[in-house]
């Protein structure tokens, strides 16, 4: 199945022009695929506008990674640091 790959660059969320064939990716990842390029370009500003804090850079891997504000909160709650690795970093740790 071929989609329209949007990711994370570094600094803000991007969608290519070309549809690529669609590849599985971790729960937190900040690569997605949209079917239709009208939807990409329209995630990408939604993403854009709201999402940018919630990224961050894994400290062991360097790939980046959604951190939202129910995992944050969860954190909080329980007096924890909020993760600094990937959710595959993670696992792989434990």
């Amino acid at each position: 199945m071929l989609g329209y790959k949007i990711y994370f660059n570094g600094s803000k969320f991007v969608a290519d022009n070309t549809a690529t064939e669609v590849q599985t990716v971790p729960c937190d990842s900040t690569v997605s695929w949209m079917a239709n390029k009208i939807y990409a370009d329209n995630a990408v500003e939604k993403h854009n506008a709201n999402d940018i804090k919630d990224v961050k850079k894994c400290k062991e891997c360097g790939e980046n990674f959604w951190q939202t504000d129910d995992e944050r909160q969860w954190f909080t709650d329980r007096n924890m640091k909020a993760p600094c690795r990937c959710y595959s970093c993670r696992k792989k740790k434990h």
